[in-house]
């Protein structure tokens, strides 16, 4: 094993040393939590999808999809600074978060779960909507804009990375979940973030920990499907074909010190993707930047989509 794997397998849970007690909130994230929002249920598939929302509905819309057996309160330190103007809706992808499990997740159906959403929640009322995905996310809105892009505002990825097909990736993710905590205090000091990651800002880390749990019998569980990797038909594909697909402007965020989209694959998208394409390094922030500087992520989201990029 690497030098550097051991180092990252080394790295401690962010909230471990809290051991279950709540950090300390800065007034700005108090006040992010505090916002009003919108909750709303669509079924899609015979799964049921649930969603949260911020602002009013009629503004311009913007719909945020997490990543990887993540859900819609991570967008939560990030969604309120956006909404001035928007209405901005948070969804929890099948599987994952609220929402009903399957017996088989895939692209296509999660990008249809997307459009359900921002039709439920009326994002198409006031023209086209933004599609903003983090990490798998980000995958997910890739293949939005090329199932529905004609009728999408832009897809903004951020940290997902895009490879040459021959460094693809070629088997699933290692499974998660499944544990019973007997206590909710042991459940939450044990969480930790893939890839494993320093995290100063606790608070955050720990209100996404409390919101990832529900209680079963016998204690406490994590609510996505542990066998979701299992049952994901993931098709790879070749960036070329992402690049040409895609019917509305896609615009790449990465964290600066991110592990994933290294300086090498960040090289190869700007010349996949070209001059024209928004590539946008996050400083002091690493794959998870919604959670390392989630103020600095909503800021460049809010001059991008003030910008009259994806105007087309």
């Amino acid at each position: 094993m690497s030098t550097a794997s051991n180092a990252l397998r080394e790295i401690r849970p962010p909230l471990e040393s809290f051991k279950g007690e709540m950090p300390p909130h800065p007034v700005w994230f108090e006040k992010a939590l505090a916002m009003p929002t919108e909750a709303g249920r669509v079924t899609v598939e015979g799964a049921e999808i649930v969603w949260k929302a911020w602002g009013d509905r009629g503004q311009r819309g913007v719909i945020l999809v997490h990543g990887g057996v993540a859900h819609k309160q991570w967008w939560d330190a990030i969604a309120p600074f956006i909404s001035e103007g928007r209405h901005v809706v948070a969804i929890d992808l099948s599987g994952m978060g609220d929402s009903g499990h399957r017996d088989v997740y895939r692209m296509p159906l999660y990008a249809q779960e997307v459009k359900a959403v921002a039709h439920d929640a009326g994002l198409f009322d006031a023209g086209k909507p933004f599609v903003v995905g983090h990490s798998f996310g980000g995958f997910v809105t890739m293949v939005s804009s090329m199932e529905f892009g004609d009728e999408l505002a832009g897809a903004i990825i951020l940290d997902s990375p895009v490879r040459p097909p021959e460094e693809q990736r070629s088997s699933s993710p290692p499974q998660r979940g499944g544990k019973t905590y007997e206590k909710l205090e042991t459940a939450i000091a044990r969480f930790r973030l893939l890839p494993p990651q320093p995290c100063e800002t606790v608070y955050v880390v720990d209100h996404i920990a409390r919101n990832s749990l529900k209680a079963v019998e016998g204690g406490w569980s994590w609510k996505f499907d542990p066998n979701l990797w299992a049952k994901l038909e993931y098709q790879r594909r070749d960036p070329e074909v992402l690049r040409d697909s895609a019917k509305c402007p896609l615009a790449f965020f990465r964290g600066s010190d991110t592990s994933l989209v290294t300086d090498e694959i960040w090289t190869f998208m700007r010349d996949t993707f070209g001059p024209d394409t928004p590539m946008i390094s996050i400083p002091d922030a690493q794959h998870h930047l919604i959670l390392d500087q989630p103020l600095a992520v909503a800021s460049a989201l809010e001059t991008l989509m003030q910008s009259g990029w994806g105007q087309r």
